[in-house]
């Protein structure tokens, strides 16, 4: 076994001296070219909004699943100021619509240009914002209008009743309107290709391939 071992060891070590120098070249040429194309890979920038969603009974605009939906929407994408018809079928398939809970969203906008990316995502955090508080409001109104009108009707013995109880279910609908919020305003970061990172990726990569030389035909000699 010692014997054995002595050969192969023997074997590799004459291999090693005989492609010294191509066994060295590999892992540079892997690192070289491993940082080039990460230096070429063109940079994207993300920007991110994070939104707690309003809540009105007859809003579409309550739970994540129906604020994903009418944000990819093509009504709302038209209501977006400031978008081209290109610009409206790329927002289309750029935006990303996470929900983070039954009532927080995370919107997602990636693009080469990080001006960009920044500007459009804030103009759907705009209109989406505007929309939301827009139904709200409207809900708010009309239960108020119901509570005045109540309020206003004359009515006695059991009806007495019966209006207190629909002036308290009114007000209670009422309390729970709420508004959207906007959690964390629209902030941009870079995820740019790393070339150090990459460049000790090629280095790794190389060096195996330089181990994978000299130790192959040990394994597969007969």
């Amino acid at each position: 076994m010692d014997k054995e071992m002595k050969e192969i060891t023997e074997s590799i070590w004459h291999r090693f001296k005989k492609f010294f120098i191509l066994l060295l070249l590999i892992p540079i040429l892997t690192t070289v070219i491993a940082y080039f194309l990460a230096s070429r890979e063109p940079g994207t920038s993300q920007a991110d909004a994070k939104i707690k969603l309003g809540s009105a009974e007859n809003s579409t605009l309550n739970t994540p699943d129906s604020a994903k939906e009418y944000l990819l929407s093509d009504e709302f994408l038209r209501s977006v100021k400031g978008l081209s018809k290109d610009e409206e079928k790329e927002l289309k398939e750029k935006l990303q619509v996470v929900p983070e809970t039954d009532t927080i969203i995370t919107l997602s906008l990636s693009d080469e240009n990080k001006n960009k990316a920044k500007s459009q995502l804030k103009s759907v955090v705009k209109a989406f914002m505007n929309e939301s508080s827009n139904q709200s409001e409207k809900w708010r109104t009309t239960l108020d209008h119901q509570i005045k009108k109540v309020e206003g009707t004359e009515v006695s013995g059991e009806g007495t009743i019966k209006k207190e109880e629909y002036l308290f279910d009114l007000k209670t609908r009422m309390l729970k309107i709420k508004d959207p919020k906007l959690l964390e305003k629209v902030d941009t970061t870079d995820t740019n290709a790393n070339p150090k990172r990459k460049a000790i990726l090629g280095l790794l990569v190389g060096l195996i391939l330089s181990a994978s030389l000299l130790l192959l035909p040990e394994i597969f000699k007969k």
